[in-house]
């Protein structure tokens, strides 16, 4: 993130609003709410993301970039970008010279907990002002709050959708092997910046061991009070690359040697897996594997082929079929085929769920364990989810995710603020009118609103005030919540 006065990380319309509330307003409530699930499938969002914003940005960031500066260097920074953007005498400067003064960020979110499946229409935060001098600071965290909270949160929810499908074929076809060791996060390079690459990742982690994002691991232990090594959460790979496999192949002119020396020399006593689509790959399968078998059943690990290209489906149950004719295996005792340990597939490309999901359908089909095979799980498949042969992108409307103020007090009078459009036919834009509760009713979220004043009967909890983390969690209850 950039470095600058923390007051400018928002739109440009947030620093007029000041002067636009009526006089006399001391207090305002606001709700982040999912609003309306665009999935046929799916309507609850995993909420995640909260204490990476809260210790990152409300704590972090803020210190360092407005309350540690001096109150000279944050009016002439704050007043040149403000006056490129509308003008000089378009804003106001009194709420930021009184914000600097008083030393900390008078705010107050309570939240539900992290890992919580939330029903569209139930909010995860409240938020409201502290003091009542800063009653439009509330609705200012708006911009912050959405564009570090969305996309993990759907992020997280993909994750536990994947999370689900491999959980209900290991359950049904496996014997002694976690689901979460299924699959992997291979985001990273398609991601559209290293913050959304680790992000995604943790997100991802709350489902899953592994990934090949490495910068998830500071960032989960450090922002969630974890220990990833002791926890084995973020498992990564010894894997080829297709540089690699050709590299070899321009000074040999196959690949068999190359193949042996991995298992012989490099990496004798660990797993692997090898790219083996650089060249032909039913050759390497049919051909040239069978002529390394000796040195595969002699490894003192698993060698993991991976296609690359082509259709997925096909060829993993293929390969799947193929490595039980040359290696054979076990049966086990839900009467499932597995592979021989020394022999397996990975897949890393196109792995979106409708074909996960169907993958697993027709090896069980075929009598095969689903942990004949495992997959990474790229940027691609973090974004797009198909239903019905339609595509559903992953952004903030996916979710319908709003943050809309619906009550507050102007004067010592208490007022709801609500949003109604009479063009909204599909009715997703209707907010929340005054405080809302949230409760549970048959183990099922709701919300009750139209409350004068923040209800102390809510699951929604303190956990920021007034420039302090109140309410800290583990990456460990997390991950236990969400798959309790």
């Amino acid at each position: 993130m950039i470095n600058t006065v923390a007051l400018l990380l928002a739109d440009t319309y947030k620093h007029t609003h000041d002067r636009m509330y009526p006089e006399g307003l001391t207090k305002l409530v606001s709700y982040w709410t999912p609003r309306k699930s665009m999935l046929k499938t799916v309507d609850k969002m995993v909420f995640f993301g909260l204490q990476a914003f809260i210790k990152e940005v409300l704590i972090d960031y803020f210190n360092q970039n407005f309350f540690s500066l001096s109150e000279e260097k944050v009016l002439r920074i704050y007043t040149e970008y403000l006056d490129a953007q509308i003008g000089e005498g378009n804003y106001d400067l009194g709420k930021l010279v009184n914000l600097h003064r008083l030393g900390y960020l008078p705010l107050e979110l309570r939240a539900l907990p992290e890992g919580t499946r939330v029903s569209m229409g139930v909010p995860c935060i409240e938020l409201t002002n502290t003091h009542p001098d800063f009653a439009w600071l509330t609705q200012w965290v708006e911009c912050i709050l959405q564009v570090d909270l969305w996309k993990i949160s759907g992020h997280a929810t993909i994750g536990a959708m994947y999370y689900e499908v491999a959980k209900e074929y290991y359950e049904k076809t496996v014997v002694g092997v976690d689901p979460a060791m299924a699959m992997a996060d291979f985001g990273m390079r398609g991601m559209s910046c290293m913050e959304e690459a680790i992000r995604a990742s943790a997100a991802w982690l709350l489902s899953f061991d592994k990934t090949s994002t490495i910068p998830a691991l500071p960032f989960i232990d450090s922002v969630y009070n974890a220990e990833c090594k002791k926890d084995g959460i973020g498992k990564g790979a010894v894997s080829t690359e297709h540089s690699v496999m050709g590299a070899n192949f321009a000074v040999d002119g196959d690949e068999i040697t190359f193949i042996k020396r991995l298992l012989t020399e490099l990496y004798p006593h660990t797993s692997f897996s090898m790219v083996s689509d650089t060249y032909d790959y039913w050759r390497m399968v049919n051909e040239i594997i069978p002529l390394c078998r000796k040195e595969i059943m002699e490894h003192d690990g698993k060698l993991l082929i991976r296609p690359d290209s082509g259709d997925i489906v096909k060829i993993s149950v293929k390969t799947v079929q193929k490595l039980w004719e040359l290696f054979g295996g076990t049966v086990n005792e839900k009467g499932y085929k597995v592979l021989d340990p020394h022999i397996g597939v990975i897949y890393g490309d196109g792995c979106t769920l409708d074909r996960v999901t169907e993958i697993y359908r027709q090896l069980e089909e075929l009598g095969f364990a689903a942990n004949c095979i495992v997959f990474g799980v790229g940027a691609f498949c973090f974004t797009a989810i198909f239903e019905a042969d339609k595509m559903i992108v992953l952004t903030r409307d996916t979710f319908g995710i709003a943050m809309k103020a619906s009550y507050c007090v102007i004067n010592g009078k208490e007022y709801f603020i609500y949003k109604d459009p009479a063009t909204d036919t599909e009715h997703t834009k209707k907010s929340h009118k005054g405080c809302c509760r949230v409760f549970k009713e048959d183990d099922v979220l709701k919300c009750e609103d139209q409350l004068y004043g923040m209800s102390d009967d809510t699951l929604l909890k303190t956990v920021f005030k007034n420039g302090k983390l109140v309410k800290e969690e583990t990456f460990a209850s997390i991950r236990k919540r969400l798959h309790q």
